[in-house]
């Protein structure tokens, strides 16, 4: 978003040419086209108990009309106050994932809001539970452009009832416009300044898989890192058309809640902006076995007591991964469907049952049927005895007689 009305009241902030602590505020009424006189300067003053201090003038009269300050740049809460007469105003930090600043003046509460990737800031008057309305526009100062503030009058006039005092709200806007501007400018000068020469090459060892730094798209969310950092990377790299998916990856148990975080914030603001939705997949990852030495350490004795072996509970308890991997994409990957993996590990452990199955049967197979009188035995040579043929005189003829003949005989006991 940049500055949509040219004819709305703005000021141009514009470094001095001769002292570096000095800001002045040039007034228009839409862009500058040079010759304009300076209406407010910002000037930063030295207190005690304090890394930031400033204080807003007017040129014309001389009059210090408000200052701001804090004790450190992270700080959730900064000094904000206006003079002639001292007022102080409340001037908080209130964004969880968002970049969102307050203060409160004559009852009524303003928020400063910042684009996620973006230089520009917004603030709005708090009309729960009404919608909020624009009240002031600002952007950064971006290549040769300065950074620049438009009050939107035709909105502060909608409210005369509620705002009584414009005067005093123009320059808190200002006042804390420049406190928000000088902080992030800060910020960028202390990385830089931790940045310093770069150590002397050292011989290269080994490093962990697991430690090593991750692909382009790929962000490694800890415990203490900026989520906001994270937020802004991932949807920078979500616009590139050539990146399909990114991963967000942790690598302890006690930051997938803020991973989570940072996946939701991608998916808030591309639905604030109207972009396609995102695909989401989440993956437990297993830890890496960590390669084994070939060099051997001399020997070492332990003379501690063993340790004591812990008996297995009746209950699992859960424990989370420590290791997981979101996948956020603008299409659909099927090999990440959650059914799709789990069809997959149905499909191999009913494949190792059919194998193990199949071995059973080859090993506990039922014996087969003995074989019949004259055939050969399975796996030998020899036959089965077979029975010498009944002789007549043996039979005794037929009828009754050789029935009992043959039933009386021990030869016919065999075969009854």
């Amino acid at each position: 978003m940049s500055l949509r009305d040219s004819s709305c009241y703005t000021l141009t902030i514009c470094p001095h040419s001769a002292d570096p602590a000095v800001v002045e505020l040039v007034e228009s009424f839409g862009p500058t086209k040079g010759g304009e006189e300076p209406r407010y300067a910002r000037v930063k003053e030295a207190q005690a108990g304090e890394g930031y201090s400033a204080a807003l003038y007017d040129i014309v009269t001389g009059a210090r009309l408000a200052s701001a300050g804090y004790v450190v740049e992270k700080a959730k809460s900064r000094r904000l106050q206006l003079h002639g007469p001292d007022e102080t105003i409340p001037f908080h930090f209130i964004g969880k994932i968002n970049f969102e600043w307050t203060f409160v003046f004559q009852g009524n509460k303003y928020s400063w809001r910042r684009e996620l990737y973006g230089k520009d800031y917004i603030c709005t008057l708090n009309r729960k539970p009404d919608p909020s309305v624009e009240i002031c526009l600002a952007r950064e100062a971006y290549k040769r452009n300065p950074a620049r503030l438009q009050i939107l009058h035709y909105n502060i006039d909608r409210f005369t009832s509620d705002i009584k005092d414009v005067r005093g709200l123009e320059t808190l806007l200002v006042t804390s416009l420049l406190c928000l501007l000088d902080a992030w400018e800060d910020r960028g000068s202390l990385t830089n300044a931790k940045s310093g020469p770069s150590p002397p090459i050292k011989e290269s060892t080994p490093v962990d898989p697991a430690l090593a730094k991750e692909n382009p798209n790929e962000i490694l969310v800890g415990t203490h890192t900026n989520m906001d950092d994270h937020v802004a990377r991932a949807v920078n790299l979500l616009e590139d058309p050539n990146i399909l998916f990114i991963i967000i990856r942790t690598k302890s148990s006690d930051a997938h809640q803020r991973a989570l975080q940072v996946s939701l914030g991608v998916k808030r603001f591309r639905h604030r902006e109207n972009m396609s939705d995102l695909h989401q997949y989440i993956i437990e990852e297993e830890d890496t076995a960590q390669p084994v030495s070939s060099s051997k350490g001399p020997k070492v004795i332990d003379l501690n007591d063993p340790k004591p072996v812990p008996r297995p509970t009746s209950s699992k308890v859960w424990t989370p991964p420590t290791r997981m991997a979101i996948y956020l994409s603008t299409i659909v990957l099927p090999d990440l469907n959650p059914s799709r993996m789990a069809s997959t590990s149905k499909e191999s452990a009913g494949n190792s049952r059919i194998q193990s199955n199949k071995m059973g049967e080859h090993a506990g197979r039922a014996p087969t049927k003995p074989p019949k009188p004259g055939h050969t035995l399975p796996g030998s040579t020899l036959k089965t005895p077979t029975p010498p043929p009944l002789t007549e005189a043996d039979s005794g003829g037929s009828g009754s007689g050789s029935k009992s003949s043959l039933r009386n005989s021990t030869f016919g006991k065999l075969f009854r």
